[in-house]
């Protein structure tokens, strides 16, 4: 993909793995060809670790590359997908609704040996980012399967007896929110104990965090029918875990 705006920055990403198509044919046997699997690939939910219909996994929420797509949708950007057997350009306009441009790139059977993501945006396209990001998240809980009516997650009061928590959010450490979800939020969950979990001082936190920190430890909530009790939660953290509620909760 070629820089053809100065005023636009470009991030590209490789790697030398087995490619998509590889990587979701096991858990998606329908998939016809590497094409098919780089358009799925920029689905919401939709991985090589978690079945079609199922909507997240302990390690993946399979929103990466839809949440890459749809920045570039609403910014006017571009997205190159190239893998092994074939090479996706999204080319966007922020007015066109749906209709995007979106085409393989020729000659057929064009790839890169694994996978190349290039995303280009200009880089006066975002005048909001908590906005672009909360409206992005709106898109993927709309697509995401509901199983269950009633939410699990409770803001503001809790109750007196509740056992409180404040949040550390260490820059991107999803080893360190597994650890602390399995080692004290997932047992007092089975426990049917209250729970608190503050997030004072923490304006943003990433999907993979809240996701490593939130996703079992909310099917836990589900299948106990136990609340879990938020305070000081962000306008952009709290949008960011009603997300993970909805998909966490949908398959």
């Amino acid at each position: 993909m070629d820089h053809q705006d100065p005023s636009s920055l470009q991030v590209a990403v490789a790697d030398a793995g087995v490619g998509i198509f590889d990587a979701m044919i096991e858990k998606h046997p329908n998939l016809r060809d590497h094409g098919e699997a780089l358009e799925k690939a920029l689905w919401p939910h939709f991985s090589g670790t978690f079945e079609e219909g199922l909507s997240g996994s302990r390690q993946n929420a399979g929103l990466g590359l839809f949440f890459i797509s749809e920045m570039a949708k609403l910014t006017g950007g571009r997205l190159l997908l190239a893998s092994h057997g074939a090479s996706l350009l999204l080319t966007a306009d922020p007015d066109a609704g749906d209709n995007h441009e979106m085409k393989f790139l020729k000659p057929d059977r064009l790839g890169y040996p694994g996978t190349l993501v290039a995303f280009e945006l200009p880089n006066d396209s975002v005048a909001n980012y908590d906005d672009l990001i909360h409206t992005i998240q709106g898109r993927a809980r709309e697509r995401a399967p509901k199983r269950a009516e009633h939410h699990w997650v409770r803001y503001g009061r809790s109750p007196a007896n509740a056992r409180s928590f404040v949040v550390q959010y260490t820059s991107e450490n999803t080893e360190q929110a597994e650890k602390f979800a399995r080692e004290q939020l997932e047992p007092r969950i089975l426990r049917k104990e209250a729970i608190v979990l503050d997030f004072l001082g923490m304006e943003i936190a990433t999907q993979s965090y809240l996701h490593a920190l939130l996703y079992d430890a909310l099917r836990l909530a589900w299948a106990k029918q136990s609340f879990i009790y938020v305070v000081n939660a962000s306008p952009s953290v709290r949008s960011g875990i009603g997300l993970i509620e909805a998909y966490a909760l949908g398959g």
